[in-house]
């Protein structure tokens, strides 16, 4: 039996912390989907993004494209860069792969290291678990077309991987 998936989320003294925790796949990609949806439209005070990947067990591309929008954010609003902790080897290996450490600071080491503005590093008490939000088809593919996108504009490398992707997501959304 799968982990399920849960979001965690608190914006504490303008950071905001995201703790994701089991299986991470596009199915269940709704609740941070809308959840950065509203960062990006500044409904939420944030000067510094800190992600806890440390009880994730899995993550697909559709998750890691919504990080990589998540550092696209952070550019776009001058924000320092985004860090990310994750002490998982089969998640760091995709992460350093898509080339997450061009666009996150990735610290591989439990959160106990307190990241600024959270007192010792730990979860936040006020944190809200994120539900999944009810999308249609269409709303669940443009929320995947975006994410590839956001992969690919990382670097090249990612642009030949995910390209013929995004084309058939585009083809299909028509």
């Amino acid at each position: 039996m799968s982990e399920q998936e849960q979001v965690l989320f608190a914006s504490i003294n303008n950071c905001c912390y995201f703790k994701l925790c089991g299986e991470l796949r596009y199915t269940n990609a709704t609740g941070m989907d809308d959840l950065i949806e509203r960062l990006f439209s500044t409904r939420i005070e944030c000067a510094q993004v800190v992600i806890d990947l440390n009880q994730a067990t899995f993550i697909d591309s559709t998750y890691v494209g919504l990080l990589a929008g998540l550092a696209r954010y952070c550019q776009q609003q001058q924000l320092p860069k985004p860090t990310l902790f994750s002490t998982q080897s089969e998640i760091n290996e995709l992460l350093f792969g898509l080339c997450l450490d061009q666009a996150f600071q990735i610290i591989q080491q439990p959160t106990t290291v307190p990241p600024d503005n959270l007192p010792g590093g730990t979860l936040p008490e006020n944190t809200t678990d994120i539900a999944t939000q009810s999308y249609s088809e269409q709303q669940q593919g443009r929320m995947i077309l975006r994410a590839h996108e956001a992969l690919i504009a990382l670097n090249d490398k990612n642009k030949a991987e995910f390209q013929p992707v995004v084309n058939l997501l585009k083809q299909q959304l028509k």
